[in-house]
């Protein structure tokens, strides 16, 4: 091992030995040390300056490559969102497209429901006109309650004679009947069948009767031999009655009118009779060779004193009348207030079913219900010469009748029992649908005021209502209408149309012709600016102008509609502009009036400018005047005026100059108080020395009393 050690390390002596100087001219020449390291560190600045460049290219690249990234998630959310929108929208669109059919469909269905319900009113309608053509005889029943109230009158028969103390002389016999009143109420059923009438059911009436009665009674004393005359020339019977029966009538209908007849069976409950009256005495003594008189005495008579009546008190009876469902009861449209029902026409239960009569009534007994035991008409004690007590006549003997009657009139309230009767079915509405348009462009109007009425008689069916761009849909009744129809800038329209049929819809189209309008425009023939400027429009030979207009200051425009037949001119004064006179050749021309300013050195009066008498106060009747003449100024900024004041020839010179002074001083302070700069005004009098008119006439003073404007 040693020996091999030794042998490579001779022989790597011999081999650098050598190769020496081979190596020697293959390396370079060697550096110096400090060059070395300036080097290695610009290599390692460089190569971390690469490595910084590339980190941040890395850091740009995967910067790059995340923005990518998140541009398209974003472009991914984008389309998912929209995506989303969309179905969201198609959705949304489904939906809607779903309502709309829904509502098509329940449209189509209420249109569908309405008009077979309409068909449906026209068959029900026309099927009762039909049995109203073709009436069925239908029994009605009615409950009555009815109020009676009359005369009655207890007429009795007084038949007999007797004899004895109290005896009466019927020869000198006398009898009245008076009467008195009577009142009743019934509780009835009515049947109706066709025009034949039944009724019965409860009767309850109270009869009041008076008589009065002369007569004279003989009595004998029969102690002395005296006869006692007694003369009631005056007693007044007073009975009363209180019955209780059953009707039993039968009649008949026609129209309004009625009749029953037929018989009513009373039972009489307990009443009583009173009288009242004054009696003579007359004595014959046969020791005194003439009568004598015991005077007058007030009758002692009996006060509601009980009568006996037989039983039943029959008596036949008879009623004529008439309905008054026509004028009482309710109508059968409450909108129709002059409405009434036909003669005899009644409304069914359903919709009325209270009815009123009003008639008149007689009734009288056939049989005699007098029952009084018999018995004297008077009653005398032994030992007086007076009457002690009275009878009613009723009672002379069993042969006095009596008999009742009561007449007056009635009035009924009848309550109908709903029966099989059909009911009245009213026609089916008739219908007008109206639309407004233009006659040139036959385009709806948005807004008009309609109204309707009968052609023939006028009466107002529809009141001024408005209707616009869907019309106007209206109930009517059959017959012939005219619309009359006014809207602006429109003239008045009338149009005729007719409903003949029941249930049926007219479509009333009514076109309008537009009235021709004036149209003008006001502007500055220099500048071309607009000028608000008053207008006045004056019919032919008239005055006065028939129509004042102010142009709009920010368009210079104004229009008005004219009225045809007149011919008319315009006229412009604006304060700082020419006049303009100009006949107005079509009221329907458009006219652009241009105004030529005045110019440098020219004058204008100012009108309508106004001063209180003799002082330098402007008037508040110039407020108009003093505005327009601002507006000039204030339009026209380059102008400068003079203002020149001028009076009559009133009053001395020197007063006259200084008021036109004053006045002209007033104008052009309130210019500067509105506004306009002092550097463009000035003031001057002048007094009386420039008339434009006479002195002699008061309007030619009025004339020159003014102020006017010159252009600087």
């Amino acid at each position: 091992m040693r020996h091999i050690l030794n042998t490579i390390l001779i022989v790597s002596v011999v081999l650098s030995l050598s190769c020496a100087p081979v190596v020697a001219n293959a390396m370079p020449e060697p550096v110096p040390a400090t060059q070395t390291d300036k080097q290695k560190a610009a290599a390692q600045k460089k190569k971390e300056q690469e490595k910084a460049k590339a980190a941040k290219e890395k850091e740009k690249a995967k910067a790059a490559r995340e923005k990518e990234k998140a541009k398209a998630a974003k472009e991914r959310e984008k389309q998912k969102a929209a995506a989303k929108a969309q179905a969201e929208r198609e959705k949304a669109a489904e939906e809607r497209a779903k309502i709309a059919a829904e509502r098509a469909e329940a449209q189509a269905k209420r249109e569908a429901d309405a008009k077979a319900k309409e068909e449906k009113a026209i068959r029900d309608y026309e099927k009762y006109q039909e049995s109203i053509e073709n009436p069925k005889t239908e029994a009605i029943s009615y409950f009555n309650l009815g109020f009676r109230l009359g005369y009655a009158a207890m007429m009795d028969k007084i038949n007999g004679s007797y004899m004895g103390a109290g005896t009466l002389n019927q020869s000198n016999a006398l009898q009245q009947l008076i009467g008195g009143a009577g009142a009743g109420i019934d509780i009835t059923y009515n049947l109706e069948y066709g025009h034949f009438l039944f009724e019965t059911g409860l009767d309850v009436r109270f009869l009041n009767s008076t008589s009065a009665y002369g007569f004279q009674a003989t009595r004998k004393d029969l102690t002395y031999g005296a006869t006692y005359n007694y003369l009631f020339d005056n007693m007044r019977e007073t009975r009363n009655m209180l019955e209780v029966g059953v009707p039993l009538m039968f009649g008949a209908q026609f129209s309004r009118y009625y009749f029953l007849l037929g018989a009513k069976v009373h039972y009489g409950l307990p009443m009583g009779y009173s009288h009242k009256g004054q009696y003579d005495i007359i004595v014959n003594d046969p020791t005194y060779l003439e009568p004598y008189g015991m005077g007058i005495y007030d009758l002692n008579g009996q006060t509601n004193t009980k009568i006996a009546f037989k039983q039943p008190d029959v008596s036949i009876a008879a009623e004529v009348g008439v309905d008054l469902d026509e004028w009482l009861q309710k109508q059968p449209d409450p909108k129709a207030k002059k409405a009434k029902l036909k003669p005899g026409q009644r409304l069914p239960f359903g919709q009325e079913h209270i009815h009123y009569r009003v008639s008149l009534f007689a009734e009288y007994g056939v049989l005699n219900t007098n029952a009084t035991p018999a018995a004297l008409p008077v009653e005398f004690a032994a030992t007086s010469t007076e009457v002690q007590r009275t009878n009613t006549l009723l009672a002379l003997n069993g042969d006095t009748k009596l008999n009742n009657l009561f007449v007056g009139a009635k009035f009924a309230i009848q309550f109908e029992v709903p029966g099989k009767k059909a009911r009245p079915v009213p026609p089916p509405p008739s219908y007008a649908i109206y639309s407004v348009v233009d006659a040139v462009t036959n385009a709806p109007l948005e807004k008009a005021l309609i109204e309707t009425h009968e052609t023939e008689s006028g009466k107002i069916i529809m009141r001024e209502k408005q209707i616009g761009i869907k019309g106007l849909r209206q109930k009517h009744a059959l017959g012939s209408f005219t619309a009359t129809v006014k809207a602006e800038g429109y003239y008045n329209t009338e149009h005729v149309f007719a409903i003949e049929n029941v249930g049926t819809t007219e479509y009333v189209t009514i076109a309008m012709r537009p009235r021709p309008v004036l149209r003008i425009r006001v502007t500055n023939k220099e500048t071309g600016r607009v000028v608000p400027a008053s207008i006045q429009i004056r019919k032919s030979g008239a005055a006065e102008p028939a129509y004042n207009l102010a142009t709009d200051s920010t368009t210079g425009a104004t229009s008005q509609m004219l009225e045809e037949g007149p011919r008319y001119s315009l006229h412009i004064a604006q304060m700082g502009y020419d006049t303009i006179d100009l006949a107005i050749a079509n009221i329907g021309d458009s006219l652009n009036i241009q105004l030529t300013p005045v110019k440098k050195g020219e004058v204008f009066i100012v009108k309508n400018l106004h001063f209180a008498t003799n002082k330098t106060r402007i008037l508040s009747i110039s407020e108009e005047a003093l505005q327009d003449l601002y507006m000039y100024l204030a339009r026209n900024p380059q102008v400068r005026i003079r203002i020149i004041g001028h009076t009559d020839n009133v009053g001395k010179d020197a007063a006259n100059q200084k008021l036109s002074e004053g006045r002209a001083n007033a104008v052009m302070a309130d210019l500067i108080e509105r506004g306009i700069s002092a550097d463009r005004l000035q003031a001057e009098g002048r007094g009386e020395t420039q008339p434009i008119d006479t002195n002699d006439t008061e309007e030619g003073r009025q004339n020159n009393r003014r102020v006017e404007i010159e252009i600087l």
